[in-house]
């Protein structure tokens, strides 16, 4: 069994282990006996489905930026490249802000205003 150290996405520190599935059994035996095999079966298929579902969310993210990135283009003509960080950088939130700024904005400045606080 080994472990690794990286950065993760929040910034924070991401520990990755090896471990081969049979110690992991074998460890979940001595937790609950007669059932260490279905504790870790059940543990992978909630990292899986957690992984997928992270997947699909990015996935969403990058779509929601491809779109956003079309629609300015489209009526800004080629976009600078601190436009094109800025939305490669941005959250869902603020895609969604700025798609809905782009539909009436009259300059690609317009776009990225911060909104004023209420």
């Amino acid at each position: 069994m080994t472990a690794s150290r990286a950065g993760g996405a929040s910034g924070g520190l991401v520990y990755k282990w090896n471990v081969r599935a049979s110690t992991l059994r074998e460890a979940a035996e001595h937790v609950q006996p007669g059932k260490g095999g279905a504790l870790v079966s059940d543990a992978a298929q909630e990292l899986i489905d957690e992984g997928k579902a992270e997947g699909r969310a990015e996935g969403k993210v990058e779509e929601r930026a491809d779109v956003l990135r079309q629609l300015l283009e489209h009526r800004f003509g080629r976009l600078p490249l601190a436009a094109l960080g800025r939305i490669a950088d941005a959250s869902a939130g603020e895609l969604a802000a700025w798609f809905k700024a782009a539909l009436d904005a009259t300059s690609l400045n317009e776009v990225f205003v911060e909104p004023a606080l209420e």
